[in-house]
């Protein structure tokens, strides 16, 4: 009978480790369970046990119930939203293989469930490549647990072939110029409207105007905006310890980012004390498209203000570590990929910087000059060069009236 032992980490976070005996070679095991839910301890713990007996080798199960494992019990503390992505994608897979032992799964079953998913035949459920590549992560990931428990004795990658899922990352982000203008528009004011009506305007633009700053100068995600209380805003400390959405096991539920100087007048003029920083913008999804129509500018996302918040910062020489945990990630994988772009001029500083590359006595020699290039001002491909955070980068309007004016962008060099 194996035992389970609390450990804490240095983060003060539990995890417990099993402590049992492998009978295939009478060695006494302990490891890590990666979990801090006892439950979930004891049915991994028992998982192992029956892996080291003499008739785990031969036994099985039923796919749907390796699915089900993989879901309830591996992932058991990951994010809600990994858990309920992995359980959609585990539907479609169960739908189609789930009678079916993975003792007796094949390649070709896989390549066929491939090419129902996602082929041109008639039959084809015509799915996104996208989705399908989940699928078969999920997949993987339980026929991968279920060998660890003995049920599949398969090689997982002769089974689940490579499958690229077609997914190009967005690369919109905006200069500081649209992102002002963008500010300015995100509401349509009615013409010859009473007076209550205006406040009323007057009151949700600069509510909205928050939830925009706060994406692209704290870099929150929606449900951590919508989670942000006025408890989490420290002027005092001049931090916002922001809510996380997306917590992976053991990691911190939130994360501190510094308040920007353009920013903090916001928080101060509107600080209540307690209760929602932001109201919950429902329909975020169609008004800022709408908005960055009437701007003139490209159409983001509130994601792809986060890239703009990555983008800015990498381009003002921001180490990517650093970019990572203020947007809460747990590497610079996500910044490198996705988030942090850099513009035209990052290059041409780039090759200016090496040997041989300035030319003082000759500064007509391939362009080289020695002023630092200005921002992009063409408002169309969201991608020129940005100049870097500064604290008179964007100034409230008197009165906090975005309406009047929005904010003021000072030219300057990097």
């Amino acid at each position: 009978m194996g035992n389970l032992t609390k450990r804490f980490k240095d983060d003060g976070t539990v995890v417990y480790y099993a402590d049992y005996t492998d009978l295939h070679t009478g060695r006494r095991v302990q490891k890590s369970l990666r979990t801090g839910d006892i439950k979930v301890a004891k049915l991994r713990l028992r998982d192992l046990e029956l892996a080291t007996t003499d008739s785990a080798p031969h036994a099985s199960e039923t796919l749907d119930a390796a699915l089900k494992y993989f879901v309830d019990v591996v992932h058991a503390t990951s994010p809600t939203a990994t858990v309920s992505c992995y359980r959609q994608k585990a539907r479609h897979l169960a739908t189609a293989m789930g009678a079916t032992l993975v003792s007796e799964l094949t390649a070709e079953m896989v390549e066929r469930y491939i090419a129902k998913r996602c082929g041109n035949g008639p039959d084809s459920d015509k799915a996104h490549r996208h989705s399908v590549h989940k699928e078969l992560i999920v997949l993987r990931g339980a026929l991968k647990s279920a060998k660890r428990r003995g049920t599949f004795r398969g090689n997982v990658p002769d089974i689940v072939p490579q499958f690229a899922s077609g997914y190009t990352p967005r690369e919109t982000f905006l200069t500081p110029d649209q992102f002002m203008l963008l500010a300015q528009n995100l509401i349509v004011p009615r013409p010859n409207a009473k007076p209550a009506t205006r406040e009323h305007e007057r009151v949700r633009l600069i509510k909205r105007t928050l939830y925009l700053l706060l994406s692209g100068l704290a870099a929150c995600r929606k449900g951590e905006l919508e989670k942000l209380d006025w408890t989490h805003v420290d002027l005092a400390r001049n931090v916002i310890t922001v809510p996380k959405s997306k917590v992976r096991v053991g990691g911190k539920p939130y994360r501190v980012v510094p308040i920007h100087p353009r920013l903090r007048p916001w928080l101060e003029k509107l600080h209540q004390g307690q209760g929602p920083v932001v109201e919950s913008w429902g329909s975020v999804g169609r008004d800022l498209p709408e908005a960055c129509e009437r701007a003139g500018v490209p159409r983001v996302t509130l994601n792809d203000l986060r890239r703009t918040f990555a983008s800015w910062s990498v381009q003002a020489g921001v180490p990517a570590k650093v970019v990572a945990n203020l947007m809460g990630h747990s590497s610079t994988r996500m910044v490198d990929l996705v988030y942090g772009r850099v513009g035209p001029n990052d290059y041409e500083l780039a090759i200016a910087k090496l040997p041989g590359a300035q030319l003082p006595d000759d500064r007509s020699h391939a362009g080289y000059t020695n002023e630092a290039p200005k921002p992009g001002t063409d408002g169309t491909s969201g991608t020129a060069a940005l100049v870097p955070y500064s604290a008179e980068l964007f100034v409230p309007s008197p009165g906090i009236e975005p309406g009047t004016r929005g904010f003021s962008v000072r030219c300057s060099t990097i």
